[in-house]
């Protein structure tokens, strides 16, 4: 099983940004991956994120 690290970008007033390392095996497409990483973070925060347009980037991939 590889990695995939993930910037998240959520534009408030403050405009947050985030990384998070999720686990993904090497035929997952970015969806799948960008999506685990939305979840790995909302549970980091505590179960909410704040409101704002959401962007996701994968920064680098390991198998």
């Amino acid at each position: 099983m590889g990695k995939a690290i993930v910037k998240l970008n959520i534009a408030t007033y403050a405009f947050e940004e985030y990384v998070v390392e999720v686990p993904c095996e090497k035929d997952d497409v970015e969806e799948i991956i960008i999506a685990r990483a939305w979840k790995i973070l909302k549970e980091q925060e505590g179960g909410s994120l704040p409101y704002g347009h959401r962007k996701a980037e994968i920064l680098k991939r390991t198998d």
